[in-house]
């Protein structure tokens, strides 16, 4: 790997775009270290389908490093931190961009990331127990108004998009239910089958659901094709809608020449059929982007 100094030389010999050319050709030259959230959630289901098909086209191993806890924060701050040489990535939901604007406990903004490309985008699905009387929004919102604060929702985290998912719900439909913040929803999906919980919103609980082990009642979004009959909750409080969507971030100052060679991979795979199914398993849709897409979709939404 050059460093900086060994950078400045090359490019007054050969060169920006031949260096580009060159810097790009040698990477990968080792492992890939992917941090994202909890295991079992949407970042780390996505990290791991794309690595599936990722790693043959870059010759290396695409290894993710899960570090939940605190709404993805963690893994965020670590990522922040590390070495802006290619070789440290981050898997991230949308929230990446609200969490600073929420929580002055945190070591990281959004300058401290290179954007590299959306991965997917979905909205979280809203879950219950088959013990709770309630199979629709309508029905929830009744039960909601009648007994304040009984309900007690799960999401993977404060700040995450359940909780900020929830939160437009409380307002726009009326409500008042607890928000209970777990490390992921993986870890809020295990609970709500204990029945610890009522709800869950996030995109964890979608294998439960299939199972028939849990009940999707509403969708925070356009109607997914993997549940067709599952309502989105604006068909029932008009104007919600509440999408998330994931996305691959490198350190600030990571070369553009691999920032430009990951894009191009994670695109390319995007495409691949085997890739999309398993995503839409989770409700994930599958897509990519050049990094200035990618972008302007974060200056747009931050």
């Amino acid at each position: 790997m050059l460093h900086a100094r060994g950078l400045l030389a090359m490019m007054s010999i050969v060169g920006p775009t031949a260096l580009h050319d060159a810097v790009a050709q040698g990477y990968p030259a080792r492992p890939i270290r992917v941090i994202t959230a909890e295991p079992g959630g949407g970042n780390d289901f996505a990290a791991r389908t794309i690595g599936q098909a990722i790693a043959p086209r870059l010759g290396q191993q695409w290894v993710v490093d899960n570090r939940g806890g605190a709404g993805g924060m963690i893994a965020a701050e670590i990522a922040a931190k590390a070495a802006p040489d290619g070789y440290t990535l981050l898997v991230y939901a949308s929230n990446i961009w609200i969490i600073p604007l929420l929580r002055r406990d945190i070591n990281y903004s959004m300058a401290a990331f290179a954007p590299i490309t959306w991965v997917a985008r979905a909205p979280n699905i809203l879950v219950v127990h088959p013990s709770l009387p309630v199979a629709s929004v309508p029905e929830l919102i009744e039960f909601a108004r009648a007994q304040p604060g009984k309900l007690n929702a799960g999401t993977g985290g404060q700040a995450g998009p359940g909780h900020l998912a929830l939160e437009l719900l409380r307002s726009m439909a009326g409500v008042d239910i607890v928000h209970v913040p777990f490390k992921g929803g993986a870890a809020a999906t295990t609970a709500l089958l204990g029945e610890q919980i009522d709800i869950v919103i996030d995109g964890s609980a979608m294998g439960q659901v299939k199972a028939g082990k849990l009940r999707a009642i509403a969708v925070t979004g356009p109607r997914l094709p993997a549940l067709p009959d599952v309502p989105g909750i604006g068909e029932t409080v008009k104007g919600y809608e509440f999408t998330n969507w994931w996305g691959i971030l490198a350190p600030a100052g990571t070369p553009s020449a691999v920032v430009d060679r990951v894009s191009r991979e994670l695109s390319a795979i995007a495409e691949l059929p085997d890739v999309r199914e398993r995503l839409s398993e989770l409700g994930l849709a599958a897509r990519g982007s050049s990094p200035k897409v990618f972008t302007d979709l974060l200056r747009t939404v931050a």
